[in-house]
């Protein structure tokens, strides 16, 4: 970016300043965006709610859903150049923990109904796993 005298440009960088990552879900964390000139000195900041910064991160983004070979399950997509850290997967078994606990089925009125089904999305998924081996060849 050059100005109509021709002086050179300073190149311009956008940093952005997140809260720490365990303050991250707390409601009423502000991200600072800072833009910095090239040598570090700032030109301009303002902060923004976490929460509206990654809910329009999210609107542009398209995620789907990864489950590797060994069962875990993590985020990909297709926007970032940089994939989200496998240290973000959860194991399939955990997920699973975690859908039927005591806590996500107290307020469910059809709670019955919708284990039985997710029991049976279960039981077709181990039938595909049992396939793929049964296909694999033997050594």
């Amino acid at each position: 970016m050059n100005d109509s005298i021709k002086n050179p440009s300073l190149d311009l960088m956008l940093k952005v300043h997140w809260p720490a990552e365990r303050d991250l879900s707390a409601a009423g964390q502000q991200v600072v965006i800072e833009l910095q000139f090239d040598n570090g000195n700032a030109l301009a900041s303002m902060s923004v709610p976490s929460e509206q910064l990654l809910q329009a991160a999210a609107q542009r983004l398209t995620l789907y859903s990864l489950i590797s070979l060994a069962g875990f399950v993590s985020v990909g997509s297709d926007e970032l150049t940089t994939p989200i850290s496998i240290n973000h997967a959860i194991a399939f078994d955990q997920l699973v923990v975690n859908a039927v606990s005591a806590d996500m089925l107290e307020d469910e009125p059809d709670a019955a109904a919708m284990l039985a089904e997710f029991r049976n999305r279960l039981l077709k998924s181990l039938e595909h796993v049992d396939q793929a081996i049964a296909s694999l060849p033997t050594v």
